[in-house]
């Protein structure tokens, strides 16, 4: 009688079990569209002190000390997540773009998460991370800031290094 208890009751859980994976599980890019994204980041930001705005390719913008920064909003990815700090530093001329080329790869050689990188004659600094959960980036927010303006303050720092060097 326990043997036959036992096998009923494996039968039960391994039919359950196969029931249970046949179940499809809701993710988050499955949960969230573009304008529900936009606005928990507009939310946050809110609540933290920020005045955030949706510019015209959907992306969230806000400033932090006289600096513009964006989030960008990808519903294709939502996993995905980056603050980017564009155009931080012109570039004037053919010798500075070696300059900021070879200031941001060592900015990029000390930085943590951040990246510094040129689009046309502008740099940039972003960070980009996988998150589990689209939500998950409020505990990785103000991190990320302070790795972005750390990436940005190395890349001065080797400009500054350049351009003393080429004086001497």
């Amino acid at each position: 009688m326990r043997t036959t208890m036992y096998a009923k009751l494996t039968v039960l859980t391994v039919a359950l079990l196969a029931l249970l994976s046949c179940v499809p599980v809701a993710t988050a890019q499955e949960e969230m569209s573009k304008t529900e994204l936009q606005e928990m980041y507009v939310d946050f930001l809110t609540e933290e002190g920020y005045k955030p705005s949706i510019d015209s390719d959907g992306d969230v913008v806000f400033k932090k000390e006289g600096r513009t920064y964006f989030i960008a909003v990808r519903e294709s990815d939502l996993e995905y997540f980056t603050i980017v700090l564009p155009n931080f530093w012109e570039i004037e001329n053919e010798r500075e773009r070696l300059q900021v080329l070879i200031s941001a790869d060592a900015a990029n050689a000390k930085s943590k998460v951040a990246k510094v990188f040129t689009i046309k004659d502008n740099t940039w600094a972003a960070i980009e991370m996988f998150v589990n959960d689209p939500k998950d980036f409020e505990d990785l927010f103000a991190r990320s800031l302070r790795a972005i303006d750390n990436s940005v303050n190395n890349f001065v720092e080797k400009m500054k290094d350049l351009n003393k060097d080429s004086d001497e």
